[in-house]
């Protein structure tokens, strides 16, 4: 218990926190990723518009260089929204004529490199005295003039960090040959970018490096993983503290009996008594079962003798009686010849509290007081004689019949016999199976039957498994029993239907009236 409890205390936060750091250095590739995407997709599209105003141009035929053809340059790279300048190319790729004149020195970084339309090329140049380095597009034609715009690198990554502050993210957009169109910004030796992804265009020869500082990446984000393990922590010692608690209430089976009893899980189980000379049946003994909630039947034997010494047998005899008195109810109202037994412990009488809720649970219709049996074991000795005596006096003066159950195995022996007056006399299953087998056994049993037949009680036979024994207990006069030869105990939808086979009751016919015609 306490293991598992410690072991989830420790393991929960130390998990949660490898997790939450793997998670974030997962959000730095998949960020890493998507930045170079979106500084690709801008690449690509102001190579698509500067490619529309070029092809413009071409359609101007503005490739005379006089003052008509700069004017309708002017005019294109005022009208564009990613051109900074638009030229007349020559075939080596120098400027002929653009709408800037002389005012910027326009050098080549690269030459012109071929994209998947052939008629379109790029480059890197750098445009010294303006916008640093750009990225040359050219559009050509067969053997016509070619035209040329200028498209500045910052626009693809304004600020070239594209993060929250403290990421030290950097972005760098190569040529196929080389050259460098956006170079990153010098973070220094202490900004090591480590981490690093590279998305490579499918239309241009350009590529994008995405790259940034792990360690950065992390430190800015520690609070993410410090509140992840905080709260791992907390679940983990609830965890602990309801293991622990779940583990002591299993260790106490008090405490699980309470709640099963709240849960209806104790049901009663009908073993039947029948009477061996006519083979009617006669009623039956109550035994109580624990219908777990997968299914599975706990017998008595696993929890009868702490619910009796915890007390907890109070509340489950009155519960085992409510519920037989509901279930039995109407076939035992059409049957009033029927008897039903319920076990009581020695417990039950030290004080006669028992009456008055036998009284409660049977006084109303359906199991009536004089169809009710209480038998008490010999399992523990009664502490006083004398007032078990009394409380067996009221049960009877209500018409309820009591038994004395394991006669012979217990402690009171025949002393209870002469003592209590009781009105049945059960012979326990271990002298039934040494009947005819053990001379002492069989003695035994038949000077039981001698006693209760001067006491005037009745006899009932116990744990019946064979037909020799019952033969053997007709020859003996013993005319009720119960045992597994018979039936076992059975839930109550079975023994309603066993006795419904066994009496049926014959609804009788009102008298007809005869009329003289």
């Amino acid at each position: 218990m306490w293991i598992a409890a410690v072991a989830v205390a420790i393991t929960l936060p130390v998990a949660v926190h490898f997790g939450s750091s793997a998670y974030v250095d997962h959000a730095l590739d998949v960020h890493l990723q998507r930045t170079a995407r979106i500084v690709l997709q801008r690449v690509e599209s102001a190579v698509d518009r500067s490619v529309a105003t070029l092809k413009e141009a071409a359609l101007r035929r503005a490739d005379g260089c006089n003052l008509r053809d700069r004017e309708a340059l002017r005019v294109l790279t005022f009208g564009s929204p990613v051109l900074k300048e638009v030229a007349v190319l020559a075939s080596d790729g120098s400027v002929l004529c653009n709408n800037i004149g002389e005012l910027v020195r326009i050098s080549p970084l690269s030459d012109l490199l071929p994209t998947r339309d052939p008629r379109i090329l790029v480059g890197s140049v750098v445009a010294f005295g303006s916008e640093g380095r750009a990225l040359r597009i050219v559009w050509r034609e067969g053997d016509r003039s070619m035209f040329g715009g200028l498209v500045a690198a910052s626009l693809f990554a304004p600020f070239q960090e594209m993060s929250a502050p403290g990421d030290r993210l950097a972005v760098e957009i190569r040529l196929s040959d080389g050259s460098t169109l956006l170079v990153p910004r010098d973070w220094g030796p202490e900004g090591a970018f480590d981490a690093r992804l590279e998305h490579v265009s499918q239309r241009l020869p350009v590529a994008v490096v995405t790259s940034a500082s792990r360690a950065d990446w992390r430190n800015a984000r520690s609070w993410l993983v410090a509140l992840a393990t905080a709260v791992a922590a907390a679940i983990g010692l609830l965890l602990a503290a309801f293991i622990v608690l779940v583990a002591r209430r299993r260790a106490d089976p008090l405490a699980e009996m309470r709640t099963a009893l709240e849960r209806g899980e104790f049901v009663p189980h009908y073993q039947p008594i029948l009477d061996l000379d006519t083979g009617r049946i006669l009623g039956c003994e109550v035994l109580v079962r624990w219908r777990k909630p997968d299914g599975s039947i706990i017998a008595p034997g696993a929890f009868i003798d702490h619910a009796e010494r915890s007390g907890f047998i109070f509340p489950l005899t009155l519960a085992l009686m409510r519920q037989a008195a509901v279930e039995l109810g109407p076939t035992y109202d059409a049957r009033p010849k029927l008897k039903c037994g319920f076990n009581l412990c020695a417990a039950h009488f030290k004080s006669d509290r028992i009456v008055t809720d036998v009284a409660a649970i049977f006084g109303g219709p359906g199991v009536a007081l004089s169809q009710v049996v209480l038998e008490v074991t010999e399992r523990d000795p009664l502490e006083d004689a004398d007032t078990a005596r009394a409380i067996i006096a009221r049960f009877q003066a209500m018409g309820v019949r009591v038994a004395l159950d394991d006669v012979g195995t217990g402690h009171g022996g025949m002393s209870y016999l002469l003592k209590l007056g009781v009105d049945v006399m059960k012979i326990d299953k271990l002298f039934i199976d040494a009947l005819g087998a053990e001379r002492q056994s069989t003695a035994i049993v038949d000077s039981l039957i001698d006693l209760a037949a001067h006491l005037n009680m009745e006899v009932v036979a116990e744990g019946v498994e064979t037909f020799a024994q019952v033969e053997a207990l007709r020859r003996r006069g013993v005319r009720s029993a119960q045992g597994y030869v018979f039936a076992p105990p059975l839930p109550g939808p079975s023994f309603i239907k066993l006795v419904e086979a066994m009496d049926p009751v014959v609804a009788s016919e009102p008298p007809k009236r005869l009329t003289l015609a």
